[in-house]
């Protein structure tokens, strides 16, 4: 709900997903919910590597572009999901914070 009213919220697709049970959804719902509020702009990917050295999951990344895909997703939104959403937020942080 907070995302849908700020929209200088984004949310991000990490997650163990073990929650998901208890709610009856699965991937595809949770994705589509998602991007109905925040779009791919505000959708961020995250690989749920919360602490070193768990590191890069291969088998979430591919989980979460099957998912994408099985959504008939468009690769120009997968492409702002996967990568070009964070790297355009980290450079307009790094351009009003430069370094010194």
């Amino acid at each position: 709900m907070l995302a849908d009213l700020c929209p200088n919220v984004y949310l991000d697709t990490s997650s163990s997903n073990s929650w998901m049970r208890f709610e009856g959804l699965d991937l595809k719902t949770v994705f589509r919910r998602a991007l109905d509020v925040v779009g791919p702009r505000r959708l961020l990917f995250g690989t749920d590597s919360s602490f070193f050295p768990r590191g890069w999951h291969r088998a979430i990344f591919e989980q979460q572009t099957e998912v994408l895909a099985g959504i008939a997703l468009g690769s120009a939104d997968a492409r702002l999901i996967l990568a070009e959403s964070l790297q355009r937020l980290t450079a307009t942080r790094q351009s009003a914070h430069p370094p010194g």
